[in-house]
C-alpha cells in the first residue's frame, strides 16, 4: 500500500532529509572520528550504559514536551504524542541547522497541526527557552560560588550575559501581558504604520498574545503544573549527563563529578549554533579541561558520549515522526465540523476562520487603552463572555454582538459607571414594553465597579433598515418606514397639546448644544480653527458659520418661536436613526432598538429630527466613509471639505418623509423645527467624535452648519398663515396628531 503525503508532510520530509544530509557531509571527518572514539572506549556494558542514558533524556524530552502542551493546551487540547513528535523534529533541525532554528519549526508544526495562533504558540516556545536559560544559568553561578576553583572562565561571563538577556526579555513578555501602557501605546503607532489590512491582523495577533496568555497566567494549577514538569525534565537531563560521566570516569571527586555533569547542559544551554559534533566536543573538553585539569583521551571520549547521548536517539525518534504521524490531529470536538456562528469566535487563538476584520474597532479603541474596550477584554479573559463583533458608537456607549459559550449569541451594551443612569433608562424603556413585538427584548442587566451592561437578544434573522431599503424597491421601503410612525403612534407615544416651551428650549439648545459644540473645540485645534471665522465654506458654498448662524436664529423671531412650540410626550425614543431600525425577514416587520429618552424636548419631533439626520443628510454613510475631511481656506474664510456620499435612495425616502409623513403628524412650526434639531444633533455629537474618531469631527461640523443655514432660510419665505390657527387652539387633524 502506497503512503499519500500531504504537499506540506512532503516539503517537510524533503527539507529534513536534504538538510541532514548536508549536516552529515560537512560534518563526516568529525563523525567518523566520534564514531572511532566510542567505539574504541566503550565496551558492551559502556553502550549498554549509554543506552540507559540515551532514554533517560528522551524521558526527559517527552516531558519538555508535556511542559510545552501546558499552556497550548490552553487554546486547543491535542496529546501528548503530537508535542513529542513536534519537539523531536524541532530538535532534527536545531542540530542542523544555526540559531535555533528548530524552535520555530516545532511551533509552527503545533500551530498548524492544532489550528491555533503561530505567535502564540512561538512565544510559548520561546518563553520556555528563556525560562530554561535562566535556571541554568542561575544554576552554574551557585555552583561557582559553592564549588570555587578555577571554572572555565568563558561559562560564567556567558553565565551572567545569558541571565541578563533572559531576564529583561522575560520581563519586556511579562510588561506586554501585562499592558504596559508605554508597549501598547508603541504597539499601537507601529501598526498603524501598516496598511489596513495588515494593521488589523498585526494587532489581532498581538492582542492574542495578551489575551492567551492573561488567561495561562491566571490558572495556578497550570503554572504549578507547569513549574514541576520544569524541574522534572531537568532532572531527567542531569541524570543522563550524570550517568555518562560515570560511565567514562569512574572514579571522580564530588566538585569534578558536578563539573563534567554540568559541561555538556554548559556547552549546549547557551549555544546558539547547531550540534556540530567537532565544535561540541572541543568545548566540552575546554569546559572539563580548564575546570578540573582532567584531560587526555579520556575527556574526548566523555565529549563524544555526552553528544551521542543529546543528539542521536531524538534524533532517530525525529527521523520516524516525519514519515509516520502516531498523533491525532486535534481533540477539539469541533475539528472538521461547519462552526456556528458563536462557536468560531470562543477562542480567540484558533485559527480555524480569519475573524480579525470583526475586531477592528476593538482593537484600535484596546490598544489605545479606552476604558470600555479594557473592560471587554477583561470580561473575554475572565471566560464571562466572547466578542464576536464590536461596533463603533457614537455616544459613551459601546455596543457589541457576544456569545457567553453557550451557544446564545447577544448583542451587550456597556458604560462607564457615571453613565450608568442612561443605559439604564434604556433598560426600563425596553423591560417596560416587553410585550410589543416591534422591540427587541432585553435579556438582563450587570452592575460593576468599573461598568454597567445589559444584554439585549440579537435576532440572526434580521437586517438592517438600512441594506433593506437599498436592496428593494421604494415602495417597500417607504412602507417599512411608515410602519415605523404608525408603531410609534400607536404604542409609544402620548401626545400632548401643541404649546410653547420657552425654558426647556433655552436649556436644551445652551446645554445640549453651545456648550458641547464649544467643549469639542477645546480638544479638536482644526475644529477650534472653523469655528473663528463670521463664515465658512462647507463643499464649497459659503454658509453663516456657528456663531453667526445661531444668532440669526435667535434674532428670527418666528424661528426662536417655533423652536420652543412642540407637542410635548411622555415617552420618546429618541435616537430614531435609520441605524437603529431593523427588519426581521420573517415576519417582515420592523424592529426598533437603542431607544435614548434623555432629551430636555421630548417629544416626536425630536424622533422626526433624528430620522432626517439619517435620511437627509446620510448618517449611516458619514459614518463609514473614511475618505480625510480637509480644512482650508478660500478668500481667508475657513472651507470644508468631505465626501457626501448619501444615496439616491435616501433622498427619495427623505422626500417621502418630509411631503407624506410629517405634514400627517407634525405640526407645521414643528416641521420647520426638524432641520435645527438635526443640526442640533450634529453638533452635540461632536464631543464624542474627537475621542472616539476625530478624523470626522470637521464632516459632522460641516453637516451642522449646513442644517442650521437650511433652517433660518425657511424663514426668508412667507411663514404659513395656518400656524396661528394651530398655536392658538385645538390641531387641525386633531384625531391624527394625538393617535
Amino acid at each position: 500500500m502506497v503512503v499519500r503525503y500531504s504537499r506540506g508532510r512532503l516539503a517537510l520530509i524533503v527539507v529534513a532529509l536534504v538538510s541532514l544530509a548536508g549536516f552529515t557531509l560537512f560534518t563526516w571527518p568529525s563523525l567518523t572520528e566520534l564514531w572511532s572514539r566510542l567505539s574504541a572506549g566503550l565496551s558492551a556494558w559502556g553502550w549498554a550504559l549509554l543506552a540507559v542514558a540515551g532514554l533517560v533524556q528522551l524521558t526527559g524530552h517527552v516531558l519538555r514536551a508535556a511542559r510545552t502542551k501546558v499552556p497550548i493546551d490552553n487554546v486547543r487540547r491535542g496529546s501528548l504524542a503530537g508535542q513529542f513528535r513536534h519537539l523531536s523534529i524541532g530538535y532534527l533541525f536545531n542540530l542542523v541547522w544555526p540559531l535555533r532554528v528548530g524552535e520555530v519549526v516545532r511551533a509552527y508544526l503545533v500551530a498548524k497541526t492544532l489550528r491555533i495562533s503561530f505567535l502564540y504558540t512561538l512565544l510559548a516556545v520561546v518563553l520556555e527557552r528563556l525560562i530554561d536559560v535562566v535556571l541554568v544559568s542561575v544554576s552554574f553561578l551557585v555552583c561557582v560560588a559553592v564549588l570555587g576553583g578555577p571554572i572555565s572562565g568563558v561559562v560564567p561571563v556567558a553565565a551572567v550575559v545569558a541571565l541578563v538577556v533572559s531576564v529583561v526579555l522575560i520581563a519586556s513578555f511579562a510588561a506586554l501581558v501585562r499592558e504596559n501602557a508605554v508597549l501598547m501605546r508603541l504597539a499601537w503607532r507601529m501598526t498603524a504604520w501598516l496598511n489596513n489590512d495588515l494593521e488589523n491582523r498585526a494587532r489581532f495577533k498581538l492582542w492574542s498574545v495578551i489575551f492567551g496568555f492573561q488567561r495561562f497566567f491566571r490558572q495556578r494549577r497550570q503554572l504549578l503544573r507547569y513549574g514541576v514538569l520544569t524541574l522534572v525534565s531537568w532532572t531527567c537531563y542531569v541524570v543522563a549527563a550524570g550517568l555518562t560521566a560515570a560511565l567514562v570516569f569512574p572514579a571522580l571527586t564530588g566538585r569534578e563529578a558536578v563539573i563534567a555533569t554540568a559541561a555538556p547542559i554548559g556547552v549546549v544551554s547557551p549555544s546558539i549554533g547547531n550540534g556540530a559534533p567537532g565544535t561540541y566536543v572541543d568545548n566540552v573538553r575546554a569546559f572539563v579541561d580548564s575546570s578540573t585539569g582532567l584531560g587526555g583521551p579520556t575527556v574526548v571520549l566523555f565529549a563524544a558520549a555526552s553528544w551521542v547521548v543529546a543528539n542521536i536517539p531524538v534524533l532517530l525518534v525525529a527521523l520516524v515522526a516525519i514519515f509516520v504521524n502516531w498523533a491525532r490531529r486535534t481533540s477539539d470536538p469541533l475539528a472538521g465540523a461547519e462552526l456556528s456562528p458563536a462557536d468560531r469566535y470562543v477562542n480567540k487563538l484558533g485559527r480555524d476562520q480569519d475573524i480579525s476584520g470583526s475586531m477592528t474597532h476593538f482593537l484600535d479603541a484596546y490598544f489605545q487603552r479606552q476604558h470600555l474596550s479594557q473592560v471587554m477584554h477583561r470580561l473575554e479573559v475572565n471566560g464571562n463572555v466572547s466578542l464576536v463583533r464590536f461596533f463603533k458608537g457614537g455616544s459613551n456607549a459601546v455596543t457589541l454582538l457576544a456569545t457567553n459559550g453557550s451557544g446564545e449569541l447577544f448583542v451587550k451594551k456597556m458604560v462607564p459607571p457615571e453613565y450608568a443612569h442612561r443605559l439604564k433608562n434604556q433598560h426600563d424603556w425596553l423591560a417596560e414594553r416587553a410585550d410589543h413585538r416591534q422591540l427587541v427584548t432585553v435579556l438582563r442587566e450587570q452592575h460593576a465597579e468599573d461598568h454597567y451592561a445589559i444584554d439585549i437578544e440579537y435576532r440572526p434573522s434580521s437586517v438592517p433598515l438600512f441594506e433593506y431599503v437599498h436592496e428593494n424597491p421604494f415602495a417597500e421601503g417607504a412602507a417599512k418606514l411608515a410602519e415605523v410612525w404608525d408603531y410609534m403612534y400607536s404604542r409609544v407615544y402620548q401626545v400632548g397639546r401643541l404649546e410653547q416651551h420657552p425654558e426647556l428650549r433655552d436649556d436644551y439648545v445652551t446645554e445640549r448644544f453651545v456648550l458641547r459644540v464649544r467643549a469639542a473645540a477645546e480638544s479638536h485645534p482644526a475644529l477650534a480653527e472653523a469655528l473663528k471665522s463670521d463664515r465658512i465654506v462647507v463643499n464649497g458654498v459659503e454658509l453663516d458659520n456657528f456663531d453667526r448662524v445661531l444668532h440669526r436664529i435667535q434674532s428670527t423671531e418666528a424661528a426662536w418661536a417655533d423652536l420652543a412650540t412642540f407637542r410635548p410626550s411622555t415617552h420618546i425614543h429618541g435616537d430614531l436613526t435609520v441605524d437603529n431600525i431593523l427588519i426581521d425577514l420573517p415576519t417582515r416587520d420592523v424592529l426598533v432598538i437603542d431607544p435614548s429618552d434623555d432629551n430636555q424636548v421630548r417629544g416626536p419631533v425630536i424622533d422626526f429630527a433624528r430620522h432626517l439626520q439619517s435620511l437627509a443628510y446620510g448618517y449611516e454613510f458619514l459614518n463609514e466613509d473614511e475618505d480625510p475631511v480637509l480644512l482650508g481656506a478660500r478668500d481667508g474664510v475657513p472651507e470644508i471639505t468631505y465626501r457626501d456620499a448619501r444615496s439616491a435612495r435616501y433622498a427619495e425616502l427623505a422626500d417621502f418623509v418630509t411631503t407624506q409623513v410629517m405634514p400627517r403628524r407634525l405640526s407645521p412650526a414643528e416641521q420647520r423645527s426638524v432641520l435645527f434639531h438635526v443640526g442640533l444633533f450634529y453638533g452635540r455629537m461632536l464631543t464624542h467624535r474627537v475621542v472616539i474618531n476625530p478624523g470626522t469631527v470637521l464632516k459632522y461640523y460641516g453637516v451642522c452648519i449646513q442644517a442650521l443655514n437650511r433652517f433660518v432660510e425657511q424663514y426668508d419665505l412667507p411663514v404659513d398663515a395656518d400656524d396661528d390657527e394651530v398655536l392658538g387652539g385645538q390641531p387641525r387633524d386633531e384625531e391624527v396628531l394625538t393617535r
